[in-house]
């Protein structure tokens, strides 16, 4: 290894131990530099790889003229343009199969298998590390499909699936299912080395782009013969091997390390956290939050404690622990008279039924201590009403009255999304139309699902809920809705309310109405209730920032080593690459790239009510500038927002690989829409798009996906316009305004863009806060016409 290479390394080291998947990048390029002869000096004396091959054709030979073997097919040459860089003097681009015997062992049938035989399956292989994670024998498994046997030696490769990346050497002899291939080496060809190269990143790469097969996709065996690899001499494999065992041993301690201080982050964080909530002395209480100021930077780098940050606060609020209280206060002995009082005049006028009694609360039921002027008390004491929502079969017409369901509930709030609709005309409206402040509550589902909240905040009799949800309609005026939703989803309330009630039934988690009426929750001075909600708002807010800043320092971490990996990777042994190959192989990578993460989203999207190509290109977009996959678009500020003319293209290829098809039709305005139709093909791509992403990318482009899925094609629109003019400005260095973002998209967008309303995009800023889909100056950036040399 040269000392810049070395220099590099180092460097790298540092850098990945910061990011995210820094680690697993670190180990990609440890291969890539090795496969390109970077990790160790050569010798010039060394026989080279040319000569070896053809010592190993030479053998093949003679065993056919013996009749020992059959003679194969004879492979092409390798071109140029399958070469994607330069190798080392005395390496080879070789053909796999001009090197090694591909599935080169007989099967056997299920009745000459010996019960204490090894039998590899490959749910025995971690993905990914290759790792044997099992070793059976055959008595063991009640399997009696026919199996490929191996030899101690031979490099057995995954060939279903094999974006898991599951490729070991077999350390003793056995049998596999056929899903495994056994690759024999021959003499110019270490084993380890081998297995080396099928788990390389650009062959990885390449064999995701060759997989066949919708629900089981696998590498062909003429595409795995034919695949070609860099051959370096024997003496230098031997070398190459030794030193990525040790820097990938290095990885390996890097990766405990960061677990062990993530790990030690979350237990001190958790600790501190703990003495806020439970220690009664206010010396004690005070130390601890002295401990969270001084370690505030380090403590808040990983989104799980600001995750427990969020829970402790709701749960220091109902304790009465975030702000002082006053002594002015009316306390809520006084309030009480007050909401009875009201309930008994609703019962008079016939608006409420007379509430059944309730029990009193003993102070062993208490769930914790609260402040001299707050009670506990029962959700039915402060309850209107407690509903069950409407069991009508609802439809997709959009007309009609929409029906949140327990979907729409989401980290204690109503989202606005995937809505299913009933006639306005059932029997159960408008008594179980929604009011402004009504309070939703799961009652069935999984275990984990059953007591999620939330309030409504819409308008009167222009929505109504689902049976599987309960509503809670307090009396108003003397209580703050607010407070009461958020003490429905403090720690405190499903801990010691729902889950000793929780009933299982037919696989179902089952919570009902009349439990729920006698929860008990704290009852604050109703001054105080308001302050409280501020305060809460206020750290919420705060939890809000802390998770974009960890998301913008992750996502730079991120990309400064993409960037430097990309860089480095792309070199070779003399320094220069073959630039004319590398281009032609990078555009074949970007096609697939792209056209596999197209087909993700149109397979996630297609059946969306709404979904087409405006909102297609909207998609892509935001998947390079707010998710940051590297599509390479260019979007021009077209009528419609964003839009790379990459998406016809797109089209045309989809249908020609029989993916999709591309329907159009005329609205009821006269407009034309784009629809796509997904056909059975398009599953190969859009698996392979999740191969090509990291976890935490398909987890943020899925969220991205169902953000948008309900949205009608001008909401889209509005979307992804607003995102485009603001992360432009960032790009360009300014923290904009809402003001300067609105402005920008009616004036200096297209003249179409005047039709919205400062109004209405001010919502929709304000909906891309809420859902977290927020700019941080990710290229690229949205050009004018007039930039590109239009008229």
């Amino acid at each position: 290894m040269n000392k810049h290479t070395a220099q590099l390394l180092e460097k790298h080291f540092d850098t990945a131990f910061a990011a995210p998947d820094g680690i697993k990048k670190l180990r990609e390029l440890i291969l890539t530099l090795a496969m390109q002869g970077r990790l160790v000096p050569q010798d010039p004396s060394e026989q080279p790889a040319k000569e070896l091959l053809q010592e190993v054709e030479a053998e093949k030979q003679r065993l056919v003229q013996e009749g020992k073997v059959k003679k194969s097919n004879s492979l092409p040459q390798v071109t140029e343009k399958e070469k994607p860089y330069v190798l080392p003097q005395g390496w080879e681009w070789a053909r796999l199969q001009c090197f090694s015997d591909y599935n080169g062992r007989p099967n056997i049938d299920p009745s000459h298998i010996d019960d204490d035989a090894w039998l590899l399956d490959l749910e025995d292989i971690e993905k990914e590390t290759s790792r044997l994670i099992c070793r059976a024998r055959y008595c063991q498994r009640e399997s009696k499909s026919t199996k490929s046997t191996f030899k101690k030696g031979d490099v057995l490769y995954g060939k279903l699936r094999p974006y898991l990346d599951k490729v070991m050497v077999a350390d003793s002899d056995g049998v596999c299912t056929t899903e495994i291939v056994p690759i024999v080496p021959s003499k110019a060809l270490i084993p380890e080395f081998l297995r080396w190269l099928l788990k390389r990143p650009d062959f990885l790469l390449h064999v995701n782009s060759l997989m066949y097969g919708v629900k089981m996709p696998r590498l062909g065996t003429d595409d795995a013969i034919r695949s070609v690899h860099p051959l370096p001499p024997v003496n230098e494999q031997h070398r190459i091997i030794a030193k990525i065992d040790e820097l990938m041993a290095r990885c390996d301690e890097l990766e405990k390390l960061r677990s062990a201080q993530q790990g030690a982050r979350l237990t001190v964080h958790a600790a501190a956290i703990k003495q806020l909530l439970n220690i009664a002395e206010p010396g004690q209480h005070q130390r601890a939050q002295n401990f969270l100021a001084e370690h505030f930077g380090e403590l808040y780098t990983v989104k799980e404690n600001v995750t427990e940050l969020r829970k402790a606060i709701l749960q220091l609020g109902m304790r009465g622990k975030l702000i002082p209280q006053r002594p002015d206060d009316q306390p809520a002995s006084e309030l009480l008279p007050e909401i009875e009082a009201k309930k008994q005049r609703l019962v008079k006028t016939g608006k409420i039924k007379k509430p059944k009694p309730v029990p009193s609360i003993a102070q062993v039921d208490e769930p914790f201590p609260v402040p001299d002027n707050w009670r506990w008390v029962r959700i039915a004491e402060l309850a209107e009403s407690v509903d069950y929502g409407t069991s009508q079969k609802t439809c997709d017409d959009s007309s009609l009255v929409p029906v949140y369901r327990m979907g729409n509930i989401v980290d204690g709030r109503l989202i606005d999304e995937g809505f299913k609709y009933v006639s306005p005309e059932i029997d159960e409206l408008p008594r179980l139309f929604l009011q402004p402040d009504d309070i939703l509550f799961n009652r069935t589902n999984s275990y984990e699902l059953v007591g999620k909240t939330a309030r409504y905040t819409g308008h009167a009799e222009q929505a109504t809920f689902a049976s599987y949800l309960i509503r809670i309609r307090l009396l108003d005026g003397l209580l703050s809705p607010v407070f009461m939703s958020l003490a429905m989803n403090a720690p405190y309330f499903r801990s010691t309310q729902i889950e000793p009630e929780i009933v299982q039934q037919c696989g179902q988690a089952n919570f009902n109405g009349t439990k729920l009426s006698l929860c008990v929750v704290p009852l604050p001075p109703l001054a105080e209730q308001h302050r409280i909600v501020a305060r809460i708002d206020q750290l919420m807010a705060l939890c809000d920032s802390l998770e974009q800043r960890i998301d913008a320092t992750n996502d730079k971490q991120t990309e400064l080593l993409s960037n430097l990996i990309r860089a480095q990777s792309r070199g070779n042994t003399a320094g220069e690459l073959q630039r004319t190959s590398r281009s032609k192989a990078q555009v074949i990578d970007l096609t697939t790239y792209r056209a596999s993460i197209g087909c993700y989203a149109i397979n996630k999207l297609a059946n969306a009510q709404y979904f087409g190509r405006t909102a297609a290109a909207k998609v892509m977009y935001l998947a390079q500038a707010h998710n940051g996959l590297d599509l390479d678009l260019k979007p021009e500020r077209e009528a419609a927002g964003p839009l790379d003319a990459w998406i016809y293209d797109f089209e045309r290829q989809g249908q020609d690989q029989r993916w999709f098809e591309v329907n159009e039709k005329t609205l009821a305005n006269g407009r034309k829409k784009t629809e796509y139709r997904c056909l059975s093909a398009l599953s190969e791509p859009a698996a392979r798009a999740e191969a090509l992403m990291s976890s935490g990318q398909r987890a943020e482009f899925d969220r991205l996906i169902y953000a948008l899925a309900g949205k009608k094609t001008e909401e889209v629109e509005i979307i992804a316009t607003l995102f485009a003019v603001w992360n432009d400005f960032l790009i360009d260095g300014v923290q904009p305004t809402d003001t300067q973002i609105i402005f920008d998209v009616r004036e200096n967008w297209h003249e179409r863009k005047a039709r919205f309303t400062p109004a209405e995009l001010g919502r929709w800023l304000d909906w891309l806060r809420r859902e977290n889909i927020i700019p941080r100056g990710l290229p690229p950036r949205t050009a004018q016409q007039s930039r590109l040399g239009f008229d």
